[in-house]
Protein backbone atom coordinates (compact mmCIF):
# COMPACT_ATOMS: atom_id res chain seq x y z
CA UNK A 1 0.00 0.00 0.00
CA UNK A 2 1.46 3.22 -0.84
CA UNK A 3 0.09 7.25 0.34
CA UNK A 4 -2.59 7.03 -3.00
CA UNK A 5 -3.46 3.89 -1.72
CA UNK A 6 -4.19 4.69 2.47
CA UNK A 7 -5.46 7.75 1.54
CA UNK A 8 -7.88 6.39 -0.82
CA UNK A 9 -8.59 3.31 1.63
CA UNK A 10 -9.56 5.59 4.64
CA UNK A 11 -11.36 7.89 2.24
CA UNK A 12 -13.54 5.32 1.13
CA UNK A 13 -14.13 3.72 4.80
CA UNK A 14 -15.27 7.48 6.32
CA UNK A 15 -16.99 9.11 3.57
CA UNK A 16 -18.64 6.44 2.02
CA UNK A 17 -19.16 3.27 4.34
CA UNK A 18 -19.54 5.07 7.69
CA UNK A 19 -21.12 7.74 6.31
CA UNK A 20 -23.54 5.51 4.77
CA UNK A 21 -23.87 3.63 7.81
CA UNK A 22 -24.55 6.43 10.15
CA UNK A 23 -27.48 7.55 7.82
CA UNK A 24 -28.90 4.08 7.02
CA UNK A 25 -29.15 3.93 10.68
CA UNK A 26 -30.96 6.91 11.37
CA UNK A 27 -33.80 5.75 8.74
CA UNK A 28 -34.35 2.32 10.55
CA UNK A 29 -36.29 2.10 13.76
CA UNK A 30 -34.99 2.60 17.53
CA UNK A 31 -33.15 -0.40 18.42
CA UNK A 32 -34.84 -1.83 22.00
CA UNK A 33 -32.16 -1.55 24.47
CA UNK A 34 -29.50 0.41 22.28
CA UNK A 35 -27.44 3.57 22.46
CA UNK A 36 -29.70 6.49 23.64
CA UNK A 37 -27.79 9.16 21.38
CA UNK A 38 -28.72 6.66 18.57
CA UNK A 39 -32.14 6.60 19.55
CA UNK A 40 -32.20 10.44 20.14
CA UNK A 41 -30.62 11.09 16.56
CA UNK A 42 -32.92 9.21 14.96
CA UNK A 43 -35.92 10.54 16.50
CA UNK A 44 -34.10 14.03 15.60
CA UNK A 45 -33.50 12.83 11.73
CA UNK A 46 -37.27 11.20 11.24
CA UNK A 47 -39.16 15.03 12.24
CA UNK A 48 -36.74 17.18 9.43
CA UNK A 49 -37.79 17.18 6.54
CA UNK A 50 -35.99 16.24 2.70
CA UNK A 51 -33.97 19.36 2.06
CA UNK A 52 -33.38 19.42 6.03
CA UNK A 53 -32.12 15.93 5.99
CA UNK A 54 -29.58 16.57 2.78
CA UNK A 55 -28.14 19.96 4.50
CA UNK A 56 -27.46 17.70 7.34
CA UNK A 57 -25.73 14.84 5.40
CA UNK A 58 -23.81 18.19 3.45
CA UNK A 59 -23.02 19.03 7.04
CA UNK A 60 -22.01 15.72 8.55
CA UNK A 61 -19.74 14.72 5.17
CA UNK A 62 -18.08 18.60 5.72
CA UNK A 63 -16.99 17.40 9.45
CA UNK A 64 -15.82 14.31 8.14
CA UNK A 65 -13.89 15.90 5.45
CA UNK A 66 -12.00 18.32 7.88
CA UNK A 67 -11.62 15.88 10.55
CA UNK A 68 -9.56 13.27 7.47
CA UNK A 69 -7.61 16.69 6.51
CA UNK A 70 -6.66 17.18 10.07
CA UNK A 71 -5.73 14.02 10.81
CA UNK A 72 -3.89 14.24 7.64
CA UNK A 73 -2.08 16.96 8.19
CA UNK A 74 -1.02 15.98 11.61
CA UNK A 75 0.78 12.57 9.92
CA UNK A 76 2.62 14.64 7.26
CA UNK A 77 3.53 17.19 10.06
CA UNK A 78 1.92 20.07 8.34
CA UNK A 79 0.70 21.17 11.61
CA UNK A 80 1.48 19.89 15.16
CA UNK A 81 0.03 19.72 18.88
CA UNK A 82 0.79 22.22 21.15
CA UNK A 83 2.91 19.72 23.56
CA UNK A 84 4.51 17.75 20.25
CA UNK A 85 7.95 16.63 20.59
CA UNK A 86 9.79 15.29 16.89
CA UNK A 87 8.06 14.00 13.64
CA UNK A 88 5.46 11.76 12.30
CA UNK A 89 6.55 9.45 10.05
CA UNK A 90 3.82 6.59 8.97
CA UNK A 91 5.33 3.77 7.33
CA UNK A 92 4.08 0.38 6.02
CA UNK A 93 6.41 -2.15 5.37
CA UNK A 94 9.11 -0.19 5.67
CA UNK A 95 8.19 2.79 3.36
CA UNK A 96 7.01 6.02 4.03
CA UNK A 97 3.96 6.35 3.48
CA UNK A 98 3.21 10.38 4.92
CA UNK A 99 3.99 13.61 3.80
CA UNK A 100 1.84 14.18 1.19
CA UNK A 101 -1.58 12.73 2.45
CA UNK A 102 -3.56 15.80 2.96
CA UNK A 103 -2.51 17.05 -0.09
CA UNK A 104 -3.48 14.27 -1.94
CA UNK A 105 -6.99 13.63 -0.08
CA UNK A 106 -7.31 17.84 -0.90
CA UNK A 107 -7.13 16.99 -4.61
CA UNK A 108 -9.40 13.99 -4.69
CA UNK A 109 -12.37 16.37 -2.72
CA UNK A 110 -11.92 19.22 -5.29
CA UNK A 111 -11.58 16.80 -8.04
CA UNK A 112 -14.82 14.96 -6.16
CA UNK A 113 -16.39 18.39 -5.70
CA UNK A 114 -16.02 19.45 -9.71
CA UNK A 115 -17.24 16.05 -10.75
CA UNK A 116 -20.42 16.43 -8.89
CA UNK A 117 -20.92 19.79 -9.89
CA UNK A 118 -20.28 19.12 -13.62
CA UNK A 119 -23.10 16.78 -13.14
CA UNK A 120 -25.30 19.00 -11.79
CA UNK A 121 -24.87 21.36 -14.48
CA UNK A 122 -25.67 18.94 -17.41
Amino acid sequence: MNDLEFVNSLKREILNDLYNRYFNTLNTLPVSGGDERWNDSKELYSHLNEKQRQELKSFVRLIMTDTLSNVFAKLDNVSSFANQEGFFELTLNGKIISGDLQEIFLMQIEEDNEAHNNHLNC
